[in-house]
């Protein structure tokens, strides 16, 4: 027992000298200045500029870089409504290096008189400002107050992502309002004056049809103009003539056309 007794206080004894090692080596080299920052390089900006994020790091000049909170530097940095994530690294001896991440803003909701900025994730970020500079389609059906993010919502957003950076839909135009409903699903206007019904679910597969409906109207020759294209119904295609009455056709594949 008393062999057990010794071997245990030996191993303490040894663990509070390898505590007191430690700590000494610490302060010892948090205060040496070969350990002071002479370079912070601040990476993945777009929005935001160098001075904004240093501003906010509140890195004091020539501190040391062993001394560095990173966790408050992260905090203090992702305060900013652009920052989605920031990850702060050493390059010894000196270089503090900020890695910074910045949301991409997909669309604008309209809340009362005043549009904010939506990441493709559903996260409503920003009120827009005079000095924003952005060219983004206009979602509507959507209450930016609310916290939840319906499969509606997250599937319009999926869909806004492909459609953008996809060559194969240019044909289409540019996507200039998007409008959800949790009744009637998502429909979608283009500055070509396309407005295309897609319904609650299935857009891939809606945009594939659409592909072929789109080439039979030109052999008809009636692609062009203001047409409203409903895909609502997968069995069925309905496309009418906006703001025109008209008369109905069949194909023969039993699509229903409202010309």
């Amino acid at each position: 027992m008393s062999g057990d007794f010794f071997a245990a206080m030996g191993v303490m004894l040894v663990a509070v000298v390898m505590t007191f090692v430690f700590i000494y080596v610490y302060n010892f080299l948090i205060s040496r200045p070969y350990f002071q920052i002479k370079e912070v390089s601040v990476r993945g900006l777009r929005e935001l500029t160098e001075k904004d994020v240093l501003a906010s790091a509140g890195i004091k000049p020539a501190q040391n870089l062993l001394a560095v909170n990173t966790d408050a530097v992260i905090r203090r940095v992702s305060a900013n409504q652009w920052v989605k994530n920031v990850y702060v690294g050493r390059e010894l001896p000196d270089k503090l290096v900020l890695e910074v991440r910045e949301r991409d803003p997909l669309v604008l909701v309209k809340q009362g008189s005043d549009f904010y900025l939506m990441d493709g994730e559903g996260f409503v970020f920003k009120k827009l400002g005079k000095s924003d500079e952005v060219d983004l389609p206009i979602l509507t059906g959507f209450n930016a107050q609310d916290k939840t993010k319906s499969r509606l919502l997250l599937g319009t957003l999926d869909l806004l992502k492909t459609v953008s950076t996809s060559s194969k839909y240019s044909y289409l135009g540019t996507i200039s309002e998007i409008n959800i409903d949790e009744i009637f699903g998502l429909s979608l206007i283009f500055n070509t004056g396309i407005y295309l019904k897609l319904g609650m679910n299935g857009f891939e597969n809606k945009f594939k049809q659409l592909t072929m409906v789109m080439a039979d109207l030109e052999k008809r020759g009636i692609r062009n103009g203001y047409l409203c294209i409903d895909l609502s119904d997968e069995s069925k295609v309905t496309v009418q003539r906006r703001n025109a009455p008209g008369i109905v056709e069949h194909n023969n594949k039993g699509q229903h056309y409202l010309i």
